[in-house]
């Protein structure tokens, strides 16, 4: 039954920003009873109506952390072992494929953190739509991925399971927050693993850690049985060593999916991932691409002078390959670092409001998520990362005191960015930059909390454009600048992702990735 008595009405009130007088007071209680008696009936009376928990019959063995020898670049949380029973299966094309999962994917059965103590002891009782893709698709889940705290930030520091290790140099960070899902691909029998990306989580450890990395077009993949910041920002995306498993993992989980209001009519069923692969040219004959001219910025310091030689390099290959480079300029994209705080902040804050799920949607929704996030808030929310309770501290402030304006403005403007994009689209078939500016950081365990949390958005000056936006945008190994990997980002037309994959295997196929020998780990699947 819903319980309360007047003072926990008003503490309600004086939180909405009102208060109840003494002369309502009994109407207000008499009131809220009758509503609370109606909201009782209904719970009753639905229980009949609420579909069990969505999990693929599978094999689901939770496993355990792997030891620091199994595990030396600290990028697995818990291995384990999670496969569809044979009649489950209704594709092969990840048949033979280990799986990695960002550990705030959730898969039935297996403790799910969001490497946060707020979910401490949660096991999801239902898959994530693109966990129960990749089960039907015959792939076999082995991993869960360490990640930044909360998945806010990009510095891969800042989680309760500390910081993931570089694979080309263990000194340096992986960035975030899917820094784990870019490490664990190179230890052996790790084949795919699966990020989030709301400013760039999937692309700058791709692009830190020499892995492919793609943010699809938003609402292309359904998000449904994700940990989200803000709807308007969400999306997951693979990560890979070669374009034949990005393809192959793009194949299986687009489409839509009626759970996801994310995703509108226009989303396409197939748009023929493993077909693009298989018939990429050998060239870029035809092929325009626009390098971004407000992304091509130098700060006068060595990393990035020599971080720019590269791209130069980048360039000269891809128009020895036939490719006609031409500069563009955008320059609403100077805002796009910016529009990550001025939107997501208060986006946060409403989403930890609804207790991780947030309201006005329709779709699938979670009451086990909204428990699990809502108990766990008052157990351990002063326990929060900082950047994140800084963000949801001031998301609040901003609501309170600026009534949503600053969200509204942000939301107000991002149509204008994603139209200079698309105008942009029109004169080139892609747009072209490094994911990040420089090379991976050196981590620095003795930085303090604001330092550690400020250096953690210190590569985020690109790659938000396209979370608001909702262009595609693939990282690829296509530069290395002082032995180090930098990734290149494709941009492309709204649901163009598979002509991404193509045009990423033309390079491969030509240049293959950069550093040229890459590091490999001992394996860690079971």
């Amino acid at each position: 039954m819903i319980q309360f008595d007047f003072d926990a009405l008003q503490s309600s009130a004086h939180r909405v920003g009102t208060h109840i007088h003494d002369y309502e007071r009994d109407d207000v209680l008499q009131l809220a009873r009758w509503m609370a008696s109606t909201i009782d009936e209904f719970l009753e009376s639905s229980r009949p109506l609420v579909p069990a928990p969505s999990a693929v019959p599978a094999v689901r063995v939770a496993g355990t952390a792997p030891t620091p020898a199994e595990d030396p670049l600290n990028a697995i949380v818990r291995r384990v072992d999670v496969r569809a029973t044979p009649d489950e299966i209704t594709s092969d094309l990840l048949a033979g494929k280990s799986i990695g999962m960002k550990d705030l994917i959730s898969v039935a059965g297996i403790p799910m953190s969001a490497a946060t103590t707020i979910l401490e002891g949660f096991v999801p009782r239902e898959d994530a739509v693109v966990t129960e893709r990749v089960l039907r698709a015959g792939g076999r889940i082995t991993v869960m991925t360490n990640m930044e705290g909360v998945a806010f930030g990009g510095g891969g520091e800042s989680g309760i399971y500390g910081a993931t290790r570089n694979p080309f140099d263990p000194a340096r960070s992986t960035s975030g927050s899917s820094g784990g899902s870019a490490a664990a691909l190179f230890y052996d029998g790790i084949d795919i693993t699966f990020g989030t990306d709301q400013g760039g989580s999937v692309r700058l450890p791709a692009s830190w850690c020499g892995v492919l990395g793609l943010k699809p077009t938003h609402s292309l993949v359904p998000y449904t049985g994700i940990a989200s910041h803000d709807v308007t920002f969400d999306h997951v995306g693979p990560m890979t060593r070669t374009t034949e498993d990005m393809a192959l993992a793009m194949q299986v989980i687009s489409g839509p999916h009626p759970s996801d209001t994310r995703q509108g009519a226009g989303t396409p069923t197939d748009l023929g991932f493993v077909d693009a692969w298989a018939s990429a040219p050998d060239r870029f004959d035809g092929v325009r691409f626009g390098v971004l001219t407000e992304a091509l910025a130098s700060d006068g310091t060595p990393e990035r002078e020599a971080a720019l030689a590269a791209f130069a390099e980048t360039r000269e290959r891809i128009a020895a390959l036939g490719g006609e480079i031409v500069e563009i300029s955008i320059p609403e994209h100077q805002l796009a670092g910016a529009i990550l705080f001025a939107a997501m902040l208060e986006g946060v804050t409403a989403t930890l409001h609804g207790n991780g799920e947030g309201y006005h949607r329709g779709g699938g929704h979670s009451v086990d998520v909204r428990r699990a996030v809502g108990m766990g808030m008052l157990a351990h929310g002063d326990e929060l990362q900082a950047a994140y309770k800084t963000a949801a501290v001031l998301g609040e402030h901003l609501r309170s005191h600026y009534f949503g304006t600053v969200y509204a403005t942000a939301q107000t403007v991002i149509p204008v960015l994603r139209a200079a994009y698309d105008r942009a689209l029109d004169d080139v078939d892609v747009v072209l930059m490094t994911t990040t500016r420089t090379p991976a950081m050196l981590l620095k365990p003795e930085a303090s909390v604001y330092e550690m949390h400020r250096r953690s958005f210190s590569m985020t000056t690109d790659t938000p454009a396209h979370n608001a936006t909702g262009h595609p945008a693939l990282s690829m190994p296509a530069a290395e600048s002082e032995g180090l990997p930098l990734g290149i980002t494709l941009v492309g037309r709204h649901f163009d992702d598979a002509r991404l994959v193509a045009l990423a295997r033309t390079w491969e196929k030509a240049y293959g990735w950069f550093p040229a020998e890459a590091p490999e780990f001992p394996g860690t699947t079971n």
